[in-house]
């Protein structure tokens, strides 16, 4: 015969978590959180002076700009690994 008391769970103890702990998991969250935000922020903002920089490079064909838009692309990269950019300079 099956006895109820083969199948009965376990007894746990509650897990105690103090304010203090809980207070603290929640900041260090929100800081990750806010370095995501902020990495993204910084990404986007690359990317649009990237490609304004290299807009003004196709209507100006100004040397200087060009290794300027090769640092960005670079940048951008470091920034985020899965950037590709094949830049083609035809002067």
């Amino acid at each position: 015969m099956w006895s109820s008391q083969m199948f009965q769970r376990p007894h746990h103890r509650p897990v105690s978590i103090s304010a203090a702990e809980l207070s603290d998991a929640r900041f260090r969250r929100f800081l990750r959180e806010l370095n995501a935000y902020e990495q993204k922020l910084t990404f986007e903002d690359t990317l649009n002076a990237f490609l304004d920089l290299y807009s003004t490079w196709m209507k100006t064909r100004e040397p200087w700009l060009k290794m300027r838009v090769v640092m960005l692309a670079f940048e951008l990269h470091r920034l985020d690994p899965q950037f590709e950019c094949n830049l083609s300079f035809v002067d």
